[in-house]
């Protein structure tokens, strides 16, 4: 599904107008960019929790040519989903 297609089903769900609900889910996804940003656990009841977690530095291996190259230190985004969601889902 993509961004299209949920902000139909959210239009269709809340009422609310296709351009309302474009608005109010590039608000949201504003909103969890930011505060991972800034080091915020973002939870929504019902879905789950994302967190920006550190990645320490490591080696890495260019593909094509087997060279080992070293890779930095980052973050990457980790999502959990709620027992209720992964109960959903089974």
């Amino acid at each position: 599904m993509k961004k299209p297609d949920v902000v139909k089903r959210v239009a269709d769900v809340s009422g609310l107008t296709q351009g309302d609900s474009n608005r109010a889910i590039k608000a949201l996804v504003k909103v969890i960019q930011d505060s991972l940003k800034s080091g915020e656990v973002v939870s929504l009841s019902g879905l789950g929790s994302f967190r920006a977690k550190a990645r320490k530095a490591r080696q890495g291996r260019n593909p094509k040519t087997g060279e080992v190259i070293p890779v930095p230190p980052g973050k990457k985004v980790s999502f959990k989903p709620t027992t209720t969601l992964r109960k959903i889902i089974q």
